[in-house]
Parts: structure tokens; C-alpha cells; sequence
């Protein structure tokens, strides 16, 4: 259980996160693969498993790299064209995905250094892949877990880490609080600010789970 393994504060972190995601609308999943959702800079990509696997739709948007965070690689012609990192993890809110944040957060900057387009995905685009996303957004946009949470919810609206992976992100915030990785003079407001949407540099979209 959550409880097991969380503080009272880490616990409230979580249920924040959930009450912010029950507060917007879930979009309706239909029957095909939807593109891949621009995440930052028109570098940073966020889809699933169908688009890692389709070469014509990755080198149409310019995809050089892809992180791949799911149960099996992708075929060896797809991992062969393109600069490949796996991850082999079920969406399990057991998994300790955290341990892998530091390198997947380098991965992607590196990608974002070099000017080069990148893929994170995992089957559906929802809790894995976004995890790592939201991972790298605290850390090299210096932006809080609340606000990248927001943020992602805008630029991919169907995103729902499993409750585990909220834990880890939540605990991941507090190591990099303590690092100053994290602008805590910009961003300590964020409970001050839940209901002045004109004062929150990211909008909110609607996101409901059952």
C-alpha cells in the first residue's frame, strides 16, 4: 500500500495530484493510435507504443531518438534506425521507476542540446512514458510537480500516471527541493494560486479518472 512507503506530506502530494486530475474531463480513447502530443521546444514528443513503431510517421516529424519505457522492445528495424534507449517495466505502481530518472532526464536533455528530436512513449502514452516526462520537466525546467502536472495535462490531456509512479514523482519534487533543482521562490505558491488561473503560467486541462 501507498501508506507503507509515504510521509503524511508525501500522501497529501499524491492526493492533490488526484484531485487534479478528477477536476478535468478524461477525452473520449477511440479505436486508433492518436499522434504523438508535443511536449517542449518541438523536440520533446510523448506517444505510444503504434507511433514508435510506425517509420514513416517518425521520420516525417524529424524523430532521431526514442525512449522507450514498456514491457518489450520495439522491433530490431525500428531500434536500429533510430538512437535507442529501453526500459523493460510493466505499468505497475510497484515498479521503482525513479531509479532510472537521473538517466532518462540526461537522454532527453542531451536530445534537446544536440537540436534533435525525441519519442517517449510507452503502450498508450499514459502512465510510464509520462512519468519520465513529467520527471524531466522538474528537473531542467525547475518547475514544480503541480505545475508540470498541469502542464502536461494541457499538451496531453489522456496522461494518468498510475498512483506508485505519483508517489516516486512526488518524492523525486522533495529531492529536488532540497538541490535547489527546483525554483522555490517562483513556484511555493502553487496551493496559493489553484484558483487564480491568471496568475498560473500553465492551463489546466480536463482529465477525470474512474
Amino acid at each position: 500500500m501507498i501508506s507503507d512507503r509515504a510521509t503524511p506530506a508525501q500522501i497529501e502530494g499524491v492526493k492533490r495530484l488526484l484531485e487534479i486530475r478528477r477536476m478535468v474531463e478524461y477525452p473520449s480513447m477511440s479505436w486508433y493510435s492518436p499522434p504523438p502530443s508535443i511536449v517542449l521546444d518541438n523536440f520533446l514528443f510523448l506517444g505510444d507504443y503504434d507511433n514508435a513503431s510506425n517509420i514513416e510517421l517518425l521520420q516525417n516529424l524529424g524523430i532521431k531518438h526514442i525512449l522507450t519505457i514498456h514491457d518489450r522492445e520495439l522491433d530490431e528495424n525500428i531500434r536500429t534506425k533510430f538512437n535507442y534507449f529501453s526500459i523493460i517495466s510493466p505499468d505497475s505502481s510497484s515498479k521503482d521507476v525513479k531509479q532510472y530518472f537521473e538517466k532518462t532526464n540526461k537522454f532527453l536533455h542531451d536530445c534537446y542540446l544536440a537540436g534533435e528530436k525525441v519519442l517517449v512513449h510507452c503502450q498508450m502514452g499514459i502512465s510510464r512514458s509520462s512519468t519520465l516526462v513529467l520527471a524531466y520537466l522538474m528537473k531542467y525546467h525547475h518547475e514544480t510537480l503541480e505545475q508540470s502536472f498541469r502542464y502536461l495535462l494541457e499538451k496531453r490531456p489522456m496522461i494518468s500516471p498510475n498512483i506508485g509512479f505519483l508517489l516516486q514523482l512526488v518524492q523525486y519534487e522533495e529531492e529536488l527541493r532540497k538541490t535547489q533543482e527546483i525554483d522555490t521562490t517562483k513556484n511555493d505558491d502553487d496551493n496559493n494560486n489553484n484558483n487564480k488561473e491568471e496568475t498560473n503560467p500553465i492551463k489546466t486541462v480536463a482529465l477525470d479518472i474512474s
